[in-house]
């Protein structure tokens, strides 16, 4: 991927978005040369920033030989077009870049044609006058994807593949309906949290598998799903969601519903935070904003605070006091430390509502039994020369079958 050396355009004071969009512009491929500072009382309705600046901006972007200027927030298409006018190079806003990252990093046919739609919705009324400029510099951020080939088309033609892309999300939301219909009958977890906060990482963990790491926002775009399997061969299933961020476009919120709406039918969640990054705590409000947005409610939420051992003994013991009251566990992915914790309290969490029950199984139906074993919860068993007794939490649903095996009046709480 070609480096593009990029000048940055941030609020004054807002150190937590400056580091954000850093990361961000590397993600897609640019190198940070310099920034603008701006003021937010001094917001031009014409340019988004005052005379004055656009004046240091232009110097700057000559003075660097500058590719790209990214706005660290949404501009207007009269103010696009008023700054491609004067500014010689390339300028992108945040959503514009954001979007750019997810055409990079969508895999499946389902990721593409979320990731089209919402830059086709994103770009429809920044057409005038952009197709110039944009053919006079080429592709990059801001132009890959379907957006580099669709800005020449005429409005009629775009609002024609508009609604064809979102007939086409009609589908995949009834496929996705037959998915979860096949998956009623095991419990699901699903993995969320702030982009980069290492999700990936637990998951490969968790399910041993090898799904894509980098030290990047957005390396995982595509919602995943594997099966985690423990020594008494109870399953249940994770599943890795994309990571949120803050300021989430709502182009992206809209066509990656389908997706985000996975969450909505788990049983549980696991809410992984980055607790070394000074910012965590607003990290968490965003993700809990998000997860309010798309309309989960009630659903039982762990926390797991990654990342201890990335902070001192006596960070760790000041954070816990402020924390409010959640189930909780204190983790490093990367040490492998917790994580049996954390297993702990998903089965605890997964386990309510079920109930005790001894079994007694005769050795002619222990492989007919073997078919409830990743149903229900065997916390013990014993083998003797009338057959197996078991010690197992079974759901309400699953009652019925396993009443063959089910001792009289032995059900505990």
């Amino acid at each position: 991927m070609e480096i593009e050396k990029a000048i940055l355009v941030v609020k004054i004071g807002d150190n937590e978005g400056l580091e954000e969009l850093k990361l961000l512009s590397k993600t897609a491929g640019a190198k940070v040369e310099d920034i603008v500072f701006y003021r937010k009382d001094s917001i031009n309705p014409s340019y988004f920033i005052s005379r004055g600046k656009l004046e240091e901006l232009e110097e700057k972007v000559l003075k660097n030989k500058s590719e790209l200027v990214i706005f660290n927030e949404d501009l207007s298409p009269t103010q696009l077009k008023n700054l491609e006018k004067i500014i010689p190079c390339k300028i992108i806003d945040r959503t514009t870049l954001i979007l750019d990252i997810f055409a990079q990093h969508a895999r499946t046919k389902e990721g593409k044609i979320q990731v089209e739609l919402a830059q086709l919705e994103y770009l429809l009324p920044r057409l005038v006058g952009r197709g110039e400029v944009l053919s006079r510099l080429g592709g990059g951020i801001g132009t890959r994807g379907p957006g580099e080939t669709k800005l020449e088309v005429d409005r009629r033609k775009i609002r024609r593949r508009i609604y064809t892309l979102k007939e086409q999300l009609k589908e995949v939301q009834k496929e996705r309906e037959v998915q979860r219909k096949n998956r009623r009958d095991i419990y699901q977890v699903a993995l969320v949290g702030y982009t980069n906060v290492g999700k990936s990482s637990l998951f490969n963990l968790l399910t041993h598998s090898n799904v894509k790491v980098e030290d990047q926002l957005f390396a995982t775009l595509d919602p995943t799903v594997r099966k985690v399997r423990l020594e008494n061969n109870w399953e249940f299933l994770i599943i890795d969601t994309v990571g949120f961020i803050k300021n989430l476009p709502p182009s992206l919120m809209t066509a990656f519903r389908a997706t985000l709406e996975e969450v909505l039918y788990v049983d549980l969640i696991v809410h992984l935070i980055d607790i070394s990054n000074p910012n965590f705590v607003k990290q968490i409000e965003v993700v809990e904003k998000i997860l309010e947005e798309i309309g989960v409610e009630n659903k039982p939420i762990i926390r797991a605070y990654n990342k201890i051992d990335l902070i001192s003994r006596e960070r760790l013991l000041e954070i816990k006091k402020t924390l409010d009251f959640y189930p909780s566990v204190f983790i490093s992915v990367i040490k492998n430390q917790g994580i049996d914790k954390l297993k702990k309290l998903i089965i605890k969490n997964l386990l309510k509502g079920t109930r005790r029950y001894t079994l007694s199984i005769d050795y002619n139906l222990w492989k007919d039994f073997q078919k409830y074993t990743g149903k229900i919860y065997i916390e013990k068993q014993e083998f003797n020369e009338k057959g197996v007794k078991v010690w197992a939490r079974i759901p309400k649903e699953y009652k019925r079958e396993c009443l063959p095996y089910i001792k009289k009046n032995k059900a505990l709480a």
